[in-house]
């Protein structure tokens, strides 16, 4: 458990953001001496980020948490957020500066190429999937969307800086074996995963560029999602998040 005296070093922010994020534990059932929780609340007082209407909030919701109220914890988490301008990542793990734990991360020898996946929405909801299902690296090949947009960090949520990357300028510089994620191949519960390898995930117009199958072809072939609609296709994100998923648990 991080010190009192250790929060207290932390900029404004990031304590405030800190004390939320121990009181979430506390109603998870992590167990709080109460002198490390009088100290919490006064970290809170003492800070100039609430204003005097949450410091009466906070002060309310600590005693009635001491009282053995374990949702006024959670209450106090999200009048933080709140305070913050920031939304929950209730089940993130956190380092002490408030990014992604990546040392909680368990990495899988998977690869993934997205090959011009435009939009950066997509990217940043591909890197987040990756980021929970153990992707080692993620190559982007040049012509993706922007990884610097901020609607990528957005629906990335902070896997941008846990999950590695490259941009690449040619297939070349890839080792596989290589499978595609494309219409016409092997269904998804039939496919023989490899242990090790790259998956290539194509553009939301086109999708694998011919080259790129091509790999795909001479190496492990195609795997495709069984679908049960009338659409005929997915959102790329959606897509790569059960593809993930399959090939972790294979």
């Amino acid at each position: 458990m991080i010190t009192i005296r250790k929060i207290e070093t932390l900029r404004p922010r990031l304590r405030v953001r800190k004390v939320g994020e121990l009181m979430h534990l506390a109603f998870r059932g992590e167990e709080l001496e109460e002198e490390y929780v009088d100290s919490l609340l006064a970290i809170l007082l003492e800070s100039d980020i609430p204003s005097q209407a949450d410091k009466d909030f906070f002060t309310h919701s600590f005693n009635s948490f001491k009282m053995g109220e374990r949702l006024a914890a959670e209450d106090i988490y999200y009048r933080t957020l709140t305070l913050l301008g920031e939304e929950a990542a209730d089940w993130d793990f956190l380092d002490e500066e408030g990014r992604l734990d990546a040392s909680r991360r368990i990495i899988l020898p998977h690869r993934l190429l997205l090959d011009r996946v435009r939009s950066p929405f997509n990217i940043g909801s591909i890197f987040r999937s990756a980021e929970s299902l153990g992707v080692e690296h993620i190559y982007l090949r040049e012509g993706c969307g922007d990884i610097t947009s901020p609607r990528c960090a957005r629906t990335a949520r902070g896997a941008l800086d846990t999950v590695s990357h490259s941009i690449i300028g040619s297939l070349d510089e890839l080792k596989g074996p290589f499978f595609a994620l494309e219409l016409g191949g092997t269904s998804l519960g039939s496919f023989r995963f490899p242990e090790s390898g790259v998956c290539i995930i194509g553009s939301e117009e086109t999708g694998v560029s011919p080259d790129a199958l091509a790999l795909c072809e001479s190496s492990l072939g195609k795997v495709s999602i069984p679908q049960l609609g009338a659409k005929g296709s997915l959102n790329v994100s959606v897509a790569a998040g059960i593809l993930l998923y399959s090939w972790s648990i294979a």
